[in-house]
């Protein structure tokens, strides 16, 4: 994944625009989501797809477009066919070193780069006239051990950008092929590449003698070129003969390579669409507002589609462990990322905020830190309090909130926190701590993932309910699974109790 970031990584738009953050990426598993979306056949193609993943788009029109190439290369199996055969030169893992090369600063050539050029001319010149007169093969002898050590030296500092100008040629013969597709849909990347196509050419006719795609070659083929490059410094010289062009059209050379890999992304999305059970173009709102049917996670296997219904509210989810909570808040963290990146989500129907999402989820000790479990999530979730002030809309998704430290302090810290979140954002917690359905029904809607017990089977149906969770499945597990009945009886004896208590009014 290192490879594949580096384009989002270098990419202008990431300072630019909200993006999704390591935290939350970590925990809605974005990865595996990236996996599952990942239909493209360039490498640029799959690098600006995980670009998109992990940038939120506020414009309309922008996430209106993307939806509508998405529909293109659902219903033109041809028009697909044509622009996906174009990205096979680009599947190469060279074509990964593009977007360093292209999006980042290159660097001046050294202020006597004319003696590698005399140096890496006068080797073989010395081997070939040595035929005629042989003591010039001690000084090409001589020479091939200090373009040796020029090319171990001075190479190491352009490797970083010698491995994908051996690409450009590639790019650019990819972007000559999609120009000449005939496109009836109009998308604006390939206008985009036709506009610039003159240029393109020029500068591919100019560089050609010069650069070729190495990882093309044999084993052997790549073995001879290393030792010629070493003992001629090939490198070196074509580095610095192509160094001025490509710094002259970095800029559209950059834009080109965005230009493909975001026509490759959007024919990736569309593969990835067409193998849903359903899906929807959701309804995006500028307000605390959110609806949702039949709403269901993209990497589980027979998913459970849910609904939640919240206007200016938060909910807090309790229920036992495994039954559907943490899965549920992932859900929908996941579809409103999907939503704001390629203007789909997987469920019946959608109606959705434009909110950043949050979430505090796998919290662990950093123990080489000397942070524990605890002390981690206070620091996160003040992370999370000072960004409720910003302007933007944020949901936050919070998995069983300060369950690192003793009950009554955790209940009385998760209210004042999750009530002081709800005030401007939205907030989806769970809990299994069931006092905090009365101390914070003001702000939050309460709901629950329930248990079951089928002819003395324990388990779930996965389905969210409204309400507060009621069963004490628990505790007959424990019958079930052989407990005395001493012991039973008394801990159904002391949740009666304890249940009183609860149910007594609550002071703010």
């Amino acid at each position: 994944m290192v490879v594949i970031s580096l384009f989002h990584k270098l990419s202008a738009t990431k300072q630019t625009r909200e993006c999704v953050d390591d935290q939350t990426w970590s925990d809605l598993g974005l990865d595996d989501l990236y996996v599952k979306l990942d239909r493209a056949i360039g490498i640029p193609g799959q690098q600006v797809l995980y670009s998109r993943l992990r940038t939120y788009v506020s414009d309309d029109k922008i996430l209106a477009e993307r939806s509508r190439q998405t529909a293109i290369f659902r219903s033109d199996a041809i028009f697909r066919a044509k622009v996906n055969s174009s990205f096979r030169k680009l599947s190469r893992p060279g074509a990964a070193y593009l977007a360093p090369l292209l999006l980042s600063p290159l660097p001046e050539p050294p202020r006597f780069a004319w003696r590698f050029h005399l140096l890496g001319a006068l080797c073989p010149l010395c081997l070939v006239t040595a035929v005629f007169y042989h003591p010039l093969f001690l000084v090409a002898l001589a020479l091939s051990l200090i373009n040796a050590a020029i090319s171990l030296l001075y190479g190491q500092k352009i490797i970083p950008h010698f491995h994908g100008f051996g690409q450009i040629s590639t790019l650019l013969r990819t972007a000559a092929d999609l120009a000449k597709i005939d496109d009836p849909h109009g998308l604006p990347q390939l206008a985009s590449i036709r506009g610039n196509s003159v240029r393109l050419d020029r500068l591919s006719k100019r560089l050609r003698w010069f650069l070729f795609d190495r990882s093309s070659l044999d084993d052997i083929s790549r073995a001879v070129v290393e030792y010629l490059n070493m003992l001629f410094l090939f490198d070196i010289v074509v580095y610095l003969r192509s160094l001025g062009s490509i710094r002259g059209n970095q800029v559209i050379l950059a834009g080109t390579l965005e230009e493909i890999g975001s026509i490759d992304a959007a024919q990736s999305i569309a593969s990835y669409v067409e193998g849903l059970a359903h899906h929807v173009v959701p309804t995006m709102v500028d307000a605390r507002r959110l609806e949702v049917e039949g709403l269901y996670h993209p990497l589980i296997a027979t998913p459970v589609g849910n609904s939640l219904s919240l206007e200016g509210r938060s909910a807090l989810i309790s229920g036992p462990n495994m039954a559907g909570k943490t899965a549920f808040i992932r859900t929908v963290g996941i579809n409103l990322i999907l939503a704001q990146t390629f203007s789909f989500c997987l469920a019946d129907r959608a109606l959705l905020p434009r909110a950043i999402v949050r979430s505090a989820i796998r919290r662990e000790d950093q123990l080489s830190a000397g942070v524990s479990y605890f002390f981690a999530e206070i620091k996160q979730l003040r992370e999370f309090i000072d960004l409720s002030e910003g302007a933007s809309l944020k949901i936050y998704l919070i998995d069983e909130i300060f369950r690192g430290t003793n009950t009554v302090e955790r209940i009385a810290a998760a209210t004042a926190v999750l009530r002081s979140l709800s005030r401007n954002q939205i907030v989806l917690a769970t809990t299994h701590d069931i006092e905090l359905s009365g101390l914070l029904a003001d702000d939050f809607d309460m709901h629950h993932f329930g248990d079951q017990i089928v002819n003395g089977v324990y388990g779930f149906d996965y389905r969210l309910h409204a309400g507060p969770v009621q069963s004490r499945y628990a505790i007959k597990l424990l019958e079930l699974s052989g407990y005395p009945m001493s012991i039973t009886r008394e801990a159904e004896s002391i949740a009666g109790r304890l249940a009183g208590r609860l149910a007594s009014p609550q002071p703010r």
